[in-house]
Formats: C-alpha cells, sequence, structure tokens
C-alpha cells in the first residue's frame, strides 16, 4: 500500500502535469510543443523518483545495518540480537533501527545511523511503557 504522503506528493506532481497540459492549450503551436515536452520531462522525472525512491531507501537501510551490526558485534561480543527498520520509505540523513537482545526480549532499543555514527537514542518496553516505569534494568543501554 501507498503510503499518504508519496500518494500526496505523487497528486502534486500529475496536478501540475495536467495544469501545464491546459495552459499549453492556449499558446501558439510553436510554444505549445515545448510546453508538452516539458510536461513530459515533468511525468518522466516523477515517475523515474518514485520508482526508484524504495530501491534507494532499502539500499541506505541495508547499509546502516551492516553498520550496526558490526557496532553491536564490537559491543556486545557473544550476544544475539534481532534488527528491523521503521519500514518507512523516505529519504533521510537518519536510519532508524530497532533492536532487540535475545537476552532481553522485552525491551526494544533505537538506534540511529547518521553520517556514519551510530548511536542509542531511546529505549521501551515492547509492551510500549518506558523502561523506567516497567523497574526493569537494561543490560544493554548505551
Amino acid at each position: 500500500m501507498m503510503h499518504p504522503t508519496t500518494f500526496i506528493e505523487l497528486s502534486i506532481v500529475f496536478s501540475v502535469i495536467i495544469v501545464i497540459a491546459i495552459i499549453a492549450l492556449l499558446f501558439p503551436k510553436k510554444v505549445k510543443k515545448m510546453v508538452w515536452i516539458l510536461s513530459a520531462v515533468i511525468l518522466i522525472a516523477g515517475v523515474s523518483f518514485y520508482t526508484a525512491r524504495p530501491f534507494i531507501v532499502e539500499h541506505q537501510t541495508e547499509k546502516a545495518v551492516e553498520q550496526l551490526e558490526k557496532h553491536l558485534e564490537e559491543t556486545y561480543p557473544g550476544d544475539a540480537w534481532g534488527i528491523t527498520d521503521t519500514d518507512e520509505h523516505r529519504m533521510t540523513k537518519v536510519v532508524f533501527l530497532h533492536v532487540i537482545f535475545v537476552s532481553e526480549p522485552d525491551i526494544v532499543y533505537e538506534y540511529t545511523f547518521e553520517n556514519k555514527t551510530i548511536e542509542q537514542v531511546g529505549m521501551w518496553m515492547l509492551s510500549g511503557e518506558p523502561v523506567e516505569e516497567s523497574g526493569v534494568k537494561p543490560k544493554h543501554s548505551e
């Protein structure tokens, strides 16, 4: 299913193309051809971008997961964990990843990956409550 933001962005692109096409009808034949070409270029660029974006985000996330794996192997040798991403198909400078350690299956640790820097930015219980309120002392707090 398409993310609502993506739907809105695509709607704006297609609206701009439609407006340009309608405006093209008001111009003389020579200018009309240029406006149609502009409209086609915008359409091709928009479709190309929104087609490529999930692959770019996937590559960005894979790179972040690899770096986080290395970090966790160095920081917690002998421990095991699972890493998931946020499933957002947005291109951003910061990638958010969630880690659940096998030794602490009830706590989710959130890490960020930005400019090749990994940082633990938060943690919470799987139930959604803050770790501080649960009375559990996290073993992997950085």
